[in-house]
């Protein structure tokens, strides 16, 4: 009856994040139902897995993003789910859910640029986590955007906490594509600066047009490393 009520109550819904949970999990159904699994290395290159040899020989460019809607067993889509739903229903009251999705999706891809520009020859790799960390660098670059809030900054540190902590532990797993979480995080961390919160933004124009800039040479710069590793 409330929504009824207030006809605007969809402002306040996070439901982007219900939406990119619901996406996974459908990816996640789907791969059981057509391949019985989805850990085998065919069921993750022909659902869209981040592939470096068919993304460069194939010109399969799409796989910069699908990769970020695709996982490796149910340990792996569990973890990253839990992590969106109680990191990005928040961010995106705070955010805005336009500001919040253009930051998820430019993690998923910057964190997938990176590890196509720079992990190991043959490396298949897939997950929201590139997205999610892009939403733990949000947090902590609001915390720095806007000092004067106190719940801002100490979400800030909360979540650099939390990213300092699985950076280490990523560090001694051979499972995990770290140049992918680290690039999600990066171009998150960018781009919250570039667009920050619709209310009000500390940084100049100008500043914020060389964000902009910042991530699309960052982009150009780790997919041409991508191909020249691939010949």
């Amino acid at each position: 009856m409330e929504k009824i009520k207030n006809p605007e109550w969809w402002r306040q819904a996070p439901f982007v994040t219900y939406i990119l949970l619901t996406l996974n999990i459908a990816v996640f159904i789907w791969m059981l139902f057509v391949f019985g699994t989805t850990q085998s290395s065919e069921a993750l290159v022909r659902t869209g897995a981040n592939f470096r040899p068919f993304i460069v020989h194939f010109n399969e460019w799409w796989r910069l993003l699908t990769a970020g809607f695709i996982h490796i067993g149910i340990e792996h889509i569990l973890m990253n789910m839990v992590s969106l739903y109680f990191v990005g229903i928040e961010l995106e009251k705070i955010l805005g859910h336009g500001r919040y999705l253009v930051i998820y999706l430019i993690s998923v891809l910057g964190g997938n640029v990176v590890s196509f520009g720079l992990a190991s020859a043959g490396a298949l790799s897939a997950g929201a986590s590139t997205g999610i960390f892009g939403l733990f660098a949000a947090y902590i670059v609001l915390g720095r955007l806007y000092p004067q809030s106190s719940y801002l900054r100490q979400r800030g540190q909360t979540f650099m906490t939390l990213f300092v902590i699985n950076v280490l532990m990523n560090l001694f797993s051979g499972t995990i594509d770290n140049w992918g979480h680290m690039g999600g995080a990066l171009m998150g961390a960018l781009m919250t600066a570039a667009i920050g919160i619709k209310q009000y933004h500390p940084l100049t124009k100008k500043q914020r047009l060389l964000l902009f800039i910042s991530i699309i040479l960052l982009l150009i710069l780790f997919i041409f490393i991508g191909i020249q590793r691939e010949f």
